[in-house]
Order: C-alpha cells, then sequence, then structure tokens
C-alpha cells in the first residue's frame, strides 16, 4: 500500500470537518424536530450486500431509485442516472456508454483491437454483470429499482466495480392477479413509444410477466447532406421484451426463468466523437532543421478536411456528412434462478447465457467532401457469455450474519473492422467489407473469471456490528492475432468495516474496501513500435466514512459520507505517433523528418490517481404534498506525480508541443507529464435538487407538477486537459407535470434540458499525421438538445 502523503491528510482532514459539522446540524435537528406531524419518510428494502436490508442499515453509500423516482426523472437508460445520483456522470459517444464515479472513468469501449472495453462501475441486471460498454445501454422498463452502489465493490460483484455498481432489478411476477399497464409517448424529433406489461397467473403457483416496448424518434443531429431526417445522427430505432417466469411450488423452493430480447437499427455519432472541433499541431523551427517549435499552432474546427469538402458544419447539432452512418444492435439473454430455503441456509444458483451481435459505422473524414480514404469506417461485434453462480446464506437469527460464493464467467468476442469499398468496378463504395487488416479470419478474444466470495456481519451488541469480506478472483484473456501473448491475472479483495447505532434513527459507519479492473495486452503493430506487451489490472484502495439518519420525526433522510480513494496502474488510453517501419531503429522524432510516421491507439499504466471527496443524498417532506430531494457532491481528484506516459518510439501528444512544460518534444527520452490534471469526466462540485407537489384536484384526480436541477462546476472531457475538452459549469434544468385523471389513467407533460445547453459527453485527443507533420486533432460528442413530450399511461 502506498504511505498516506501530507496533502491527502490535509484533504481527509477537510472532508472529516464537512462531516462531522452536518453530523452535529443533523442531531439538533432532530432533537428540535421531535413533535413535527407529516409525511413520512417510506423505508427503502435494498440487496446491495446480496440480501434484503433496509437502506439506512447498510454499511456503503447506496441511491436507491424506485419506478415513481425514474418516472418523475424521466429516465429511460443508464444515462439518465446522473440526474439523481450524487457522484456519478455518464459519457457517451455513439452506442456506448462511458460511467464515471469518484475520479475513475469509462476511456476505451467496445471491443476490438486487442481488448474487451469493461466499465469501472460494474452494471448487473437482475444479479447478471453486462460485460461491455456496448451491452450497457439497455432500456429501463417495468423496473422494480434501480440501486447505484458508490465505492469499490469487489468483495461480492468481483472485477470491474472499481468504482461502484448499478444494480437494475426488474419486477417478478406476480401469482395471484392479472395486472399491468400501457403507455404510449409522443413528442419532439417525430418521437413515437409504446410500453406493454402484462402479469399472468397460470397456476396458483406458477405466473409469468411480459414486457414489450418500443421507442424511435428521428436524428437530434441534423445532417444537411440530404434534405429531410433520412440521414441524420443520432436517430433511434429499438425494440424491446420481457419475459419472466415464476414457480413457487412451497415456501422452500422457487424457480425463475428470464428471457431479453432487444434491436436496434438506426443513424448514429461516430464510437470516438462526431465532431472536430480543434487541432494542435507543430512547426519547424527553421525549413528542414528537424526542430520543432514548443509551442504548438491551435486551430479551431476541422483541420484536416478532404480537399474538395463544401461547407464546415453549423454547430453541435448541424453537420455535413457524406457517407452512411449506423448502429445496428442485437441482444438476446436466458436467465435461470433456483432458490432453496433450507433448515440449514438459503441457497440461490443463478446462470446465464447472454448473445450480443452488431456493426457501428461512421464517416471518418466527418465532412461533407470525398468518399472517405475508405468510405467510411466501423466494427462488427459477435459476442458470447456464460456466467453462473451458487450463493449460499445464513438463514438463522442471532449475531452472525454469513453469505459465500463460487463464481464463473466466460466470454468469446469476435469483431472485424469494418470499411466501405467499390467491389463492383463503377468507381462507388457500395459494400460494407472487413479489409485484409481487419481481422477478417473471425479471430476472437476470450475472457475467463473464476471466483471465491464470503462476507461476515458480526453484532459486538445491540448497537455495534462488525463487517469483514473477500473475494479471490482469477482472470485470463486470450486476443486476436499469434504475435499478441495471452493475459492472466489474480486478485485478491477485501473490505473491513464498523457500524455504530448512535440511535434508532441514526447511523454511523467506517469502511475499507478494494476493487480491481482487469488488464490486458496491446495490438502486435504497437508492441512491435515501443508498446508494453502487456497492462497491469487497475487497482483501488479506498477509506470510506458514512451518516445514515432519519431526521425531523421522518421528515427527511440525510445520507452523508466521505472517502479517500487511492487508484493506481490506472490505464491511459494513448493515440501515438510512431514509425511506420518496424524494423526502424529510428527514434519517432527521426521518422517525423523522413514522413515515415503512423498513428496508432495503446494502452499503458501510466500511474496513479488520488481522490478526496464529500457526498449528500437527502430526502424531505417539508409539508404535507411536497416532496424536495437534494444531492450534493465535492471531488477533488487528480493524476499523480508520476503519471506520465509515451517513450522514444511512441509519442501519444506530440502535436500538443511542450504545453505547460508537460514534454520537450525535441527531446526523444522525454515522456509526456500527467502530473496534477484531472481526469475525465470528474468536475469539482456537483448540486442537485428536484421538488414534487402534489396538488389534489378532487374526485381521485391529482396534478403533480416535478422539477429537476442539477448545477455542474467545469471538468473535462477527456484526460488531455485542454481548453477545446473543457466542459464550462453549467445547469441542467428538467420539468415534467403529471395529471392523474382516475386512480387507473395518467398522463404527463415533460420537457428535457430546458434551457437548451450545449454539454461535451465525450472529448478524445487523437494523433494524426498531416502533410509530413504531427498534429492532435480534438473529436467530440456533445448531449441531447432540448426535447419534449407527452406520454398517456394505462394500469390495469
Amino acid at each position: 500500500m502506498k504511505p498516506v502523503t501530507s496533502r491527502k491528510l490535509v484533504k481527509s482532514t477537510i472532508a472529516l470537518a464537512v462531516f462531522n459539522a452536518c453530523l452535529s446540524q443533523s442531531v439538533y435537528a432532530e432533537e428540535e424536530s421531535k413533535n413535527i406531524d407529516s409525511n413520512k419518510i417510506e423505508r427503502i428494502i435494498v440487496t446491495a450486500n446480496r440480501h434484503s436490508q433496509d437502506l439506512q442499515e447498510v454499511s456503503s453509500s447506496i441511491t436507491a431509485l424506485g419506478p415513481d423516482d425514474l418516472e418523475r426523472a424521466g429516465i429511460v437508460d443508464i444515462t439518465g442516472l446522473q440526474q439523481v445520483v450524487p457522484g456519478l456522470k455518464i459519457g457517451s459517444s455513439g452506442g456506448e456508454v462511458r460511467p464515471a464515479m469518484r475520479g475513475a472513468r469509462t476511456n476505451e469501449v467496445g471491443v476490438a483491437g486487442t481488448g474487451i472495453a469493461e466499465q469501472i462501475v460494474g452494471i448487473f441486471q437482475d444479479g447478471i454483470y453486462v460485460p461491455t460498454t456496448t451491452a450497457g445501454m439497455g432500456a429501463f422498463v417495468d423496473i422494480e429499482r434501480i440501486e447505484v452502489l458508490r465505492g469499490p465493490q469487489g468483495t461480492l460483484y468481483g472485477r470491474n466495480t472499481f468504482a461502484g455498481s448499478i444494480n437494475v432489478i426488474t419486477n417478478s411476477p406476480v401469482m395471484d392477479e392479472v395486472e399491468g399497464n400501457i403507455k404510449i409517448t409522443t413528442g419532439a424529433y417525430n418521437r413515437s413509444a409504446y410500453e406493454g406489461v402484462i402479469n399472468i397467473p397460470l397456476a396458483d403457483n406458477l405466473a409469468t410477466r411480459i414486457v414489450i416496448a418500443s421507442d424511435r424518434h428521428d436524428g437530434y443531429i441534423n445532417n444537411h447532406v440530404i434534405p429531410g431526417p433520412s440521414d441524420d445522427l443520432r436517430e433511434k430505432n429499438a425494440f424491446y421484451a420481457r419475459s419472466i417466469t415464476r414457480y413457487e411450488p412451497n415456501e422452500n423452493f422457487n424457480a425463475t426463468i428470464r428471457i431479453d430480447y432487444s434491436k436496434k437499427d438506426a443513424n448514429s455519432e461516430a464510437i470516438w466523437g462526431y465532431q472536430q472541433i480543434a487541432g494542435y499541431s507543430l512547426t519547424e523551427t527553421g525549413t528542414g532543421s528537424g526542430v520543432f517549435n514548443p509551442n504548438a499552432t491551435v486551430t479551431q474546427g476541422h483541420i484536416y478536411q478532404p480537399s474538395d469538402t463544401e461547407r464546415n458544419d453549423a454547430g453541435p447539432y448541424d453537420v455535413y456528412r457524406n457517407a452512411m452512418s449506423l448502429d445496428k444492435q442485437e441482444a438476446f439473454s436466458a436467465t435461470a434462478t433456483l432458490e432453496w430455503y433450507t433448515d440449514m441456509a438459503d441457497f440461490k444458483w443463478t446462470s446465464n447465457y447472454s448473445e450480443l451481435s452488431g456493426k457501428q459505422f461512421y464517416d471518418n473524414d466527418y465532412s461533407d467532401g470525398g468518399l472517405d480514404f475508405v468510405g467510411g469506417f466501423g466494427r462488427q461485434d459477435d459476442q458470447k457469455t456464460i456466467s453462473t453462480e451458487l450463493q449460499i446464506s445464513s438463514n438463522h437469527d442471532g449475531p452472525l450474519q454469513w453469505i459465500a460464493g463460487v463464481y464463473y464467467f466466460d466470454q468469446e468476442a469476435d469483431w472485424e473492422w469494418v470499411w466501405r469499398e467499390d467491389t463492383t468496378g463503377n468507381g462507388v463504395a457500395d459494400s460494407l467489407v472487413v479489409p485484409g487488416w481487419g481481422n477478417p479470419d473471425h479471430d476472437p478474444h476470450t475472457s475467463n473469471s473464476i471466483a471465491a466470495f464470503g462476507q461476515l456481519r458480526y453484532e459486538v451488541s445491540d448497537n455495534l456490528r462488525l463487517v469483514g469480506g473477500l473475494r479471490y478472483n482469477k482472470d485470463e484473456k486470450t486476443f486476436t492475432g499469434d504475435s499478441i501473448p495471452d493475459w492472466d491475472d489474480s486478485a485478491v479483495l477485501w473490505k473491513t468495516a464498523i457500524e455504530f447505532d448512535q440511535s434508532d434513527d441514526l447511523m454511523l459507519y467506517a469502511s475499507a474496501s478494494t476493487g480491481v479492473r482487469t488488464g490486458g495486452a496491446n495490438d502486435g503493430r504497437v508492441v512491435s513500435r515501443g508498446a508494453d506487451p502487456l497492462y497491469d489490472n487497475e487497482e483501488v484502495t479506498s477509506y470510506e466514512l458514512g451518516m445514515k439518519s432519519t431526521l425531523l420525526d421522518g421528515e427527511m433522510r440525510l445520507n452523508i459520507s466521505v472517502f479517500l480513494n487511492e487508484y493506481e496502474d490506472v490505464k491511459a488510453q494513448l493515440f501515438a505517433v510512431a514509425c511506420s517501419d518496424t524494423t526502424s531503429t529510428d527514434t519517432v522524432l527521426d521518422c517525423v523528418n523522413a514522413g515515415t510516421t503512423q498513428s496508432f491507439e495503446y494502452y499503458e499504466n501510466g500511474g496513479g490517481i488520488d481522490t478526496t471527496g464529500a457526498e449528500i443524498d437527502m430526502q424531505w417532506y417539508p409539508i404535507d404534498n411536497l416532496s424536495i430531494s437534494g444531492t450534493f457532491t465535492w471531488l477533488d481528484a487528480e493524476f499523480s506525480e508520476d503519471f506520465a506516459v509515451g517513450n522514444d518510439l511512441l509519442r501519444p501528444l506530440l502535436g500538443l508541443g511542450n504545453i505547460d512544460g508537460r514534454q520537450d518534444i525535441n527531446n526523444n527520452d522525454s515522456q509526456f507529464s500527467f502530473a496534477g490534471w484531472s481526469p475525465a469526466m470528474a468536475p469539482e462540485y456537483t448540486v442537485g435538487l428536484a421538488a414534487t407537489y402534489e396538488i389534489d384536484l378532487g374526485k381521485g384526480a391529482f396534478l403533480i407538477p416535478h422539477i429537476q436541477v442539477n448545477y455542474s462546476d467545469d471538468y473535462y472531457a477527456f484526460d488531455t486537459n485542454i481548453p477545446e475538452a473543457k466542459v464550462d459549469a453549467h445547469a441542467m434544468i428538467d420539468a415534467r407535470v403529471s395529471w392523474i385523471i382516475q386512480e387507473n389513467i395518467q398522463m404527463d407533460f415533460f420537457v428535457k434540458n430546458l434551457t437548451d445547453e450545449t454539454i461535451l459527453t465525450r472529448a478524445v485527443v487523437h494523433s494524426q499525421i498531416r502533410d509530413a507533420k504531427p498534429l492532435n486533432s480534438v473529436q467530440a460528442n456533445w448531449n441531447d438538445p432540448r426535447t419534449w413530450g407527452v406520454s398517456l399511461k394505462y394500469t390495469f
């Protein structure tokens, strides 16, 4: 373990001072408000520790959202969770999701090159791990609850819960009645959507629940090459279906079969960002000198358009692209869960088989010029995953409660690069093909994981409990190509916690835990040019103090946590300039001067990230019929002094020049330092505030206005903290009015992004070679513009 520096101690002291101040005020408020008679906070039961517990009794930072919370906030997929969860940011680009939390971030996505991009926040649907960033964009339909756990969850959830986990729990079948609902939605950009849910008892002990949903709208990004919406980007055309059948022959056994199917087919923006917004380039101090000016030239806009480009993009939502775009995905999943309740213990066995296949494609010169040097660019994936877990837990009253289990995971991910080319000889790029370098032999990646875990909770006294857990993870990976070595590693993850009940409504806790995100391998082409063949696991050790309180005679729930996270061997996603000839002994600068360079993507364990922070999650009923919820996050996250990347054969950010003294572009041995910069998607302050008021119209009718305001301090959309990647401080506002016409009929009117803010959700600083000179371009992806809609829901 690394020593705790004086700087970290200062951060921790500040965080603890905030915690103590909030605690003192909370206890005082409770003492002064014991006799207030008003609405009470609902107790929420969660399964964060793999068994049912009151939210206020779990020694972990958790946000739990029920169906009403999701509906009010208009959350239809994972991207909406950042509106209501403190410390969570969700970036996105193309069909990929990029979660970030507590200073950890998701840079690489999908399946390509040499790896399977795995999230730093693990996503689970009814206990099944969602293994890739592509699969993480599933629809939220007929949801019972979503639990967002902040901080590493390695003990019970395993690898790639490096910064936390998102657990999606769907509604189970009901045995004794037919019930369901139908919902239709229309709105901006020709949106049309429907949802249907029906619960059918098949026998006294057998029932099934069927969900069908469809959602489509025109593209939010206007592509003006063809009149009308047919070529607009970021359109939606998605279908989803789910069936859950549950069998309960007696009180000691039940079995559940879940089948999921989803499909989408739409125009989409690019995987790494759909717009070029700036470029940094180098100039020589004298013609032919081979010495570069340390100050890069910065040019706004697209800096390497084809020569026949006619029009520049008019803005983030008005572009010109003459090549096709698409995002086609089809997924199938089958899960079986068996539960036994015996006198000795409870047993739960869950097994899953999943498939995902699809293609993503985009105009890779980002213009209306030429036909692209390959007529567009993209990738296609075919993923197959099998997982199984056996879980055993205690079921007796007593001071000791425990849970243990074993887990197995196997994934095969076949992929190919694809482009368009002229297959008929008529001069038109008319077909999608796999080029010779695009993995044409269907050589897949594989990933295998086995684990054994256990966690104990011991009641020392009526108000004091101890928690301890261990997990052993063994991971192996193989990659495309004979030149890439296999990767394997193991990790022992642990958690300790102490819980103390100050009163019936106030719990204090302290915890320490670890997490891991698996490493991988670099492409043989960049290994031959100086990259390490393998990169290591990323690891984190987290320390947290927390308070769970119910105040004001049950009118307010106030949960506060402060944390210190130490991330080690953090992986950097890099796009680097290298020599074209793998046998050359020249340095990058030699090859640049000779005009024999190429650019490549690779990964490197750059160093550490230190984060300190505090989070507040609050819900309050100040008066009858009024609910106020609020979140607050303070985060100090930055790359450590030792975080540096590159070598004399791979220079990832050469085009930036000697920016802030972070490299010496004319020194072959110089690395690029990230020291003191902030990791992507890590604002220092975020504040969320929502209010809901229920107006009784009489005769069973109600009008319920709801408003949600989220303010974020400025931050960067990529690890490279240059001005073009900076997201300015901003506020996002969503509004909704629900009209309950009768007990079973509801109409909603809503607006998302009311003030039409334009926010970067992803930026990449990409290396290029143009006119035999290195440059770094900035590729950007923007949020959705303002949208509105109306929905009608009938419940039976």
